[in-house]
Parts: structure tokens; sequence; C-alpha cells
């Protein structure tokens, strides 16, 4: 039975990340299975729009259901979204997915009435089993209110063979407005000047970091056949004009022969491309590289955290600092760029491992312009860190129900201190073992990020 309802899926408004807004990838997966089953869908990205349109789309498209993606800095901004959706019409059904709802549905659903039903995991079969009108305690993989209750359902299994999921509908949104990423011309494509895109090949994560969700959220690695990503590829270059792609994947390369296949793929097609990866430093080699650069590579991104043998171990990071070097050095010989990713303020952190981190990111020649850092350690639900600090006291359930995006770890250390780390990463200035050093030394850094006020520079130190 087809259903005629109408559903419109929603990217918040104000959920860019650095400035950064690319496609919302998600919802475009979810709005290529409603099509596929002739279920009218419609999207709207809020990082575009704003939420004057939002309102009026809500108003004149006059959706049955309203499905918004929620990660957890900015569920307040998604749970905006789901009241201005109530106010306009009371029954709208609002379905909240994405990793926050996954993991703190209980406290979404008993504090916001006008969210209906958070989808908890892998999305796509559950919406259109919503949409389809099946009875919610049939559904896998939700949580409902019924009355005062809260129900959950059986855990949805995840699609195994991801070539099985339809392509996100790119139709939906007009994908030469999003923001261009780069300054070089890399494989005839001008970085400065084409929209980056994202696209996925894998699903999930092989790490185990103490610091993160993903790899328990996803149930392990997963991914799809070479020709199906590349003819993904393919139809984007000609029918949309991209030739910029970012690969969201955690870990993209995890299977090496997957790997060599995509890139095999994309050379034997002779698509010009060029595209962003993210992924393990145990999960790359020589030939591989080479591959990846021959196809269009021209930016892999590593998660290094820290050289600090000791806080590797501790954050259960599972790579050790020689691997995380030889990576490093063979993937620019392979003359493919580096983006070191750390975090300044892990558990344990000290001045003696931020400086053993300086000698590595010296050691690596890695540029100040290629290393990511958050500049803090983010706690998150649904983490190992995040039990830890609850049992600690330092945070609570309650914290979410706040309009702070996050926490940061500061058991340890002040945030000043870890803005004087971050600086220090950035620079690779080592830090003195006498703290008043430190802060003289990085006042005229402190005072330039602050737009050129020492009052504002001041009150970092209260």
């Amino acid at each position: 039975m087809i259903s005629h309802k109408k559903v419109l899926l929603i990217n918040p408004p104000e959920t860019e990340q650095g400035n950064f807004s690319g496609p919302p990838l998600g919802l475009l997966y979810l709005a290529g299975s409603l099509l596929k089953e002739n279920i009218d869908v419609e999207i709207i990205d809020g990082c575009l729009n704003g939420w004057k349109k939002i309102k009026q789309k809500i108003g004149t498209y006059k959706p049955d259901i309203i499905g918004i993606t929620c990660l957890t800095p900015g569920r307040k901004k998604a749970l905006k979204v789901a009241e201005i959706a109530k106010k306009i019409n009371k029954n709208i059904l609002v379905i909240m997915g994405g990793v926050h709802p996954t993991i703190m549905y209980r406290q979404l659903l008993e504090n916001y009435p006008f969210v209906d039903i958070c989808a908890l995991g892998e999305g796509e079969q559950t919406l259109l089993e919503i949409v389809k009108g099946k009875d919610l305690l049939e559904i896998n993989g939700i949580a409902f209110k019924k009355g005062k209750e809260i129900l959950l359902t059986s855990p949805r299994k995840y699609v195994e063979n991801l070539d099985e999921i339809p392509f996100p509908a790119w139709h939906l949104i007009d994908l030469q407005k999003y923001s261009a990423r780069g300054k070089e011309v890399f494989n005839g494509v001008n970085l400065s000047q084409e929209p980056r895109i994202s696209v996925i090949f894998s699903r999930g994560c092989v790490g185990r970091c103490s610091f993160c969700s993903t790899w328990w959220i996803w149930r392990g690695w997963r991914h799809r056949s070479a020709k199906n990503m590349v003819d993904e590829l393919e139809m984007l270059n000609g029918k949309f004009r991209i030739s910029h792609f970012c690969f969201s994947d955690d870990t993209l390369t995890v299977d090496r022969q997957a790997t060599l296949d995509l890139c095999d793929e994309i050379i034997n097609r002779g698509l010009k491309i060029a595209f962003h990866i993210t992924t393990r430093v145990d999960c790359v080699d020589e030939e591989m590289l080479n591959k990846l650069r021959k196809a269009g590579c021209y930016n892999v991104a590593y998660g290094i955290e820290t050289a600090s043998s000791r806080l590797l171990e501790e954050m259960g990071k599972r790579i050790d600092v020689e691997t995380s070097k030889r990576a490093i050095n063979l993937t620019k010989k392979s003359g493919i760029e580096v983006t070191v990713l750390l975090i300044a303020g892990n558990v344990g952190e000290n001045i003696e491992t931020v400086n053993q981190t300086i000698d590595f990111l010296k050691e690596v020649q890695v540029q100040s312009d290629e290393i990511g850092s958050v500049g803090g350690l983010w706690i998150l639900p649904g983490t190992k860190l995040y039990f830890e600090c609850k049992k600690a006291g330092f945070i609570n359930d309650d914290f979410w129900l706040s309009n702070k995006p996050y926490k940061v770890y500061t058991l340890e250390h002040s945030k000043l201190t870890l803005k004087i780390f971050d600086y220090a990463y950035r620079t690779k200035n080592k830090l003195s073992k006498w703290e008043i050093i430190n802060f003289v030394k990085f006042i005229p850094y402190f005072i330039k990020t602050m737009g050129g006020s020492l009052k504002e520079t001041l009150k970092l130190f209260s």
C-alpha cells in the first residue's frame, strides 16, 4: 500500500561545523528511500535557508510528517524546529533522528512534548515503515510516548549490503549553493571554486576510542561496492557538475582491497574529480596511497589525537606513535596533503605530553595549516569518557537540557590552559614548565583571536 502522506525533512539552522556546511547527507538518504516507494518528500536545509524559510516551508508544503536530524551540539536548534512545527500544526508527526536521539531518546521524550518519535540508529527503513503507517510497536529501532509511558522497540538490524540502499535524493537540493573548501587546483579541479559535496562509502568504525560513540552506534563497519559508489560519483559529476567531494566516512580505508577497487573504478572510468578522506593511520600503505592520489585524493585526515603513548593507550586509540609517523610520511611521499587531527587536553594531558606531540609534529614536518584541533576534549553522551565523567560528578544527564552545545573536559586544566595547549600545537612552540611563562608567551595570540581586545583577553584569566 502506497502512503499518501507528505514528508518534510529538515536540517536545523545554525548547526554548521567550523563555519562550513555540507549537504545534509543523512536526510538525502532518507529521502531517496522514500522516493523509491513513491512517497512525497521534500528537504529544506536550514543552514542555507534560515528560520524564516523553514517556517514558510512548513506552512506552504503542509507536511504530515517532519523528520529532523539532530546531533548533540545542535540539539537545541533541532528542538526549536520541532516546536515551530507543532505550533504551525499540532497534528504534524515529529520524528527526530541522529546520534543524539539514538542515545538520549528518553530524555528528549520526557522533556519535550513536541517530539513524538525518536528514530534510533540507521533510519532509512525505520522512517519508511512509520510513513507507511505500520503499528509503532512493530517498528524496530524507535522510542515513542504512549500516554505517560515511553516505549522502546527492539533494535533494528542494520543493512548489511549497503548497495541495497537507494542513492541520496540529490535533486531535492541545489548542490551549487554549497561552499567550496580548499586553495589549490588538483586533478583539474579548482578546490577554491567548486562546491565540496559529502558522500559516503562505508558506515561505522573499527576504533574503540573513549571519547567517541560512533563505533557502538553503528555496531561494526560495512562498505558499498566500488561500482555502486562510483556510479553515484559519476552521476553527480555528469548530471550535477560536481567534481569536488569529501568522503564523510569515519574510516574510509578499513578494507584494503575495497579501497583499491574503489580507486581503480574511478581511474578506469576516467573521472576527473578531487576528494578528501578521513581514516586511521593503521589502515593505509604505500600502494593504497599512490592509488588514492591517482584517483583524485588530495588530502587525508588522520585522527592522531596525541603523540603520547601513555595517552593513546588510556583513550583506547589502538595505534602507536611509530605507525602514525609512517602513515604521515607515506602520505606526503605519495603527493597527498595531510591533516593531523589533535585533541588538546586529553585525560591525563600535561606539559610533557603536549611537548611530546610538538616534537612529533616537527619530526613529520606538519605545517600549521595541516593541524586540526578543537582546543579541548569534548564530552559527549554515549562515550566511555562521558560515563567516567558522570561517575566523577563532573557532568550529569541534566547538562543536555541546557543550551550549551557540549562540555569540555576541565577536570585537570582550565579553559585558559587548554587554549595554550591548542596554540602550542598550532605553532609547534614548546611549553615551559612554568605556567606564568606560558601565559605571558601566548598573550599576543589571545589578543589576536579575541579581535584585538585586551579586555576580552583578560577575561580568560578570571
